[in-house]
């Protein structure tokens, strides 16, 4: 497990969050979206000063980038960089191992859930609505 927060990304954090030295931001897993290793699974952060058992932290300009141990799931076995372009924080996962593996739900692709990735409206509580 390894996080990396490049220059641009620190630069966007301390301007863009007013991060002074001392003040520190977590990265954490979120419920929906999708990353290059994750499926179901998209990041997140938020300004957090008072880390609750670091497993991963990176000290840039004073600024404390950290995943507290609950959130240790979505980023074992990862490196994490996390970059920034004129949108804001881009992330980027890959392996440690650099081998292509199942993510966290142990699905390789959305093919391997649903190929259309549309909504199935054929249950009968779904069928309710549609009258």
């Amino acid at each position: 497990m390894k996080l990396i927060v490049t220059d641009a990304a620190n630069e966007w954090f301390k301007n863009e969050m007013d991060l002074k030295p001392g003040d520190g931001i977590k990265f954490y897993g979120k419920v929906y979206g999708r990353t290059e290793v994750h499926h179901g699974f998209s990041q997140a952060f938020a300004k957090d000063n008072h880390p609750i058992d670091p497993v991963l932290e990176v000290v840039k300009d004073g600024i404390d980038y950290h995943v507290n141990e609950v959130d240790e799931w979505f980023f074992t076995r990862l490196i994490t960089t996390v970059d920034a372009n004129a949108d804001g924080p881009v992330f980027h996962f890959q392996h440690e191992d650099q081998n292509e593996a199942p993510d966290v739900a142990g699905m390789k692709s959305d093919q391997d859930d649903h190929s259309d990735n549309q909504a199935d409206a054929s249950t009968g509580a779904s069928q309710h609505f549609e009258h």
